[in-house]
C-alpha cells in the first residue's frame, strides 16, 4: 500500500445534493423529493460539515476534484451552487485546472441556465440522459422524453461547454437492442466528450425490486445485459470515445478524473446526506475517527436522510453515521478489483495472483504484460469471477 505520508490528505471532494422532482423506482440513493424551502437550509448544512471537515488536511495546490451529486444538484438556484463552490474553496482550496462537474436532468435545461453553471466555475456536467426512447423511459419512471433529452445536450453544446457526460442504462425490459442501439447513436452524434453505460439493477428496497417480486415487473435479461453492452462498446468506439473503466467510455483527456480517484483507490472526503468518504488514517484520525491498529485506510458514511442529517450538523458539525477500518488484506481485494476494471488494468503483487492471471491470459480472459494485467472484453463479461480467483486465498481455480 502507499504510505500515508505519501498519500497525503485528499484530494477530491464528493457533495450529495438529494433534492428530486421524482422518485425514480430503480433508484437507491439518497433523496428527498419537494420541499424547495429545504434548499438553503441544507446548503447551510453541507457548508458547516464542510467547515468540520477541513480539519483533516489541506491537499497541496488544492482540490484537484470537485463533484456534486445527487439527487439533482441543478435543480439549485445559482446563489446556492455558488455558496457551495466558496465555501469548498475556503476549506480546501481549488486547485487551478481543477475537474468541477455538476449532475443534471433534462428537464427545463436550457444554454441560458447551462451558461450560469459555465460563469459559476463548473467545467463539466454529468447529464442523466438514461435514454432516447420513450417507452424505456416511461418504464424506467422518468421525468423527460426522448426529445427533452436531445434538446438539453443541445443546450449544453450551445452554452458552449466542452466537457459533458450523458449517462445512459441499458437492459431495460422491453427495449430491444435495436432501440437501444438506436438511441445511443443518436446520442454520440450529438457530441458528448463522456459516456456512462450502467446496466440496470434491481437494487433491494427499491420500487423496482418490489414490483419484481410481485411479479408486476420483468427482470433485467442477462442476454440484454452482454449484447447491449458489446453493442455501446462497439458504437462508442466508432464515435472515438475509448472504453477506460467497464461502465465509461471518453475521448482522450476526457475521462472522469473525479471517478478515476475512486477506482484507483484515491483518497477524498464526502459532506451532505448519503456521502461516503475515503481517508488516511491520519486525515481520518483529525476528523475524530479512530481506526484499528492495523488499518491502511478508513471508510465512512453519512445519515441518509435529508432532515436527520440537518439535524445532526446542527447539534455537532457532521453528519456522519458510520465508518469503518480498511484492513490490508480488503485494500488488495479492492485494489485488484478495481483496477480490473480499468482499461489500464492493474500490477499484481502476489506471485500467486500472477500465476493465476497468465492461467487466465491463456484462456483469453486476462492480458499479461510482467506484473500489468487487464481483462480483456471476454474477461469483462465473468469480471466479478476473475477478481474472485485473483484474490483468493485458496489455491483451487474458481474458473476453469
Amino acid at each position: 500500500m502507499i504510505a500515508e505520508a505519501e498519500r497525503g490528505p485528499a484530494a477530491g471532494l464528493y457533495l450529495h445534493i438529494p433534492f428530486c422532482e421524482t422518485r425514480c423506482p430503480y433508484c437507491d440513493f439518497a433523496i428527498h423529493l419537494g420541499d424547495d424551502q429545504l434548499h438553503r437550509p441544507y446548503v447551510e448544512a453541507v457548508v458547516r460539515e464542510l467547515d468540520f471537515l477541513a480539519a483533516s488536511g489541506r491537499p497541496p495546490g488544492g482540490l484537484q476534484t470537485l463533484y456534486l451529486g445527487g439527487g439533482t444538484p441543478g435543480l439549485l438556484a445559482p446563489p446556492l451552487l455558488e455558496q457551495l463552490l466558496r465555501a469548498a474553496n475556503r476549506s480546501f482550496g481549488l486547485a487551478d485546472g481543477a475537474e468541477i462537474t455538476l449532475e443534471a436532468n433534462p428537464a427545463g435545461l436550457s444554454a441560458a441556465r447551462a451558461r450560469g453553471w459555465i460563469e459559476l466555475g463548473f467545467n463539466r456536467v454529468s447529464l442523466g440522459v438514461q435514454s432516447l426512447d420513450d417507452q424505456a423511459l416511461r418504464w424506467l419512471g422518468r421525468n423527460h422524453d426522448g426529445a427533452t433529452a436531445e434538446a438539453a445536450i443541445g443546450a449544453l453544446v450551445q452554452a458552449g461547454l466542452e466537457n459533458f457526460s450523458c449517462d445512459l442504462i441499458y437492459a431495460v425490459p422491453g427495449q430491444s437492442t435495436e432501440r437501444f442501439a438506436a438511441g445511443l447513436s443518436r446520442v454520440l452524434s450529438l457530441g458528448p466528450s463522456h459516456l456512462s453505460c450502467y446496466e440496470l439493477t434491481v437494487e433491494p428496497g427499491t420500487p423496482l425490486a418490489r414490483s419484481v417480486a410481485a411479479g408486476r415487473s420483468r427482470s433485467p435479461s442477462e442476454i440484454d445485459f452482454a449484447e447491449q453492452h458489446r453493442v455501446a462498446r462497439e458504437l462508442a468506439g466508432e464515435a472515438g470515445l475509448v472504453q477506460y473503466e467497464v461502465s465509461n467510455f471518453a475521448r482522450p483527456g476526457r475521462e472522469s478524473r473525479h471517478n478515476l480517484g475512486y477506482w484507483q483507490g484515491g483518497h477524498y472526503l464526502g459532506a451532505g446526506c448519503g456521502a461516503h468518504g475515503h481517508l488516511g488514517v491520519g486525515a481520518a484520525r483529525r476528523l475524530a475517527i479512530e481506526a484499528e491498529p492495523s488499518a491502511v485506510g478508513v471508510r465512512y458514511w453519512n445519515l441518509r436522510g435529508a432532515t436527520t442529517y440537518l439535524r445532526q450538523v446542527a447539534a455537532r458539525g457532521d453528519g456522519r453515521r458510520g465508518h469503518e477500518s480498511i484492513a490490508p488484506e480488503q485494500a488488495e481485494m479492492e485494489r485488484v478489483a478495481c483496477g480490473l476494471r480499468l482499461r489500464a488494468g492493474v500490477d499484481l503483487r502476489d506471485p500467486a495472483q500472477l500465476a493465476g492471471a497468465r492461467r487466465l491470459g491463456q484462456l483469453g480472459l486476462l492480458t499479461v504484460a510482467g506484473n500489468r494485467v487487464a481483462a480483456t472484453s471476454r474477461g469483462v463479461e465473468v469480471l466479478d469471477r476473475i477478481t474472485l480467483e485473483l484474490v483468493s486465498s485458496s489455491r483451487s481455480p474458481v474458473l476453469a
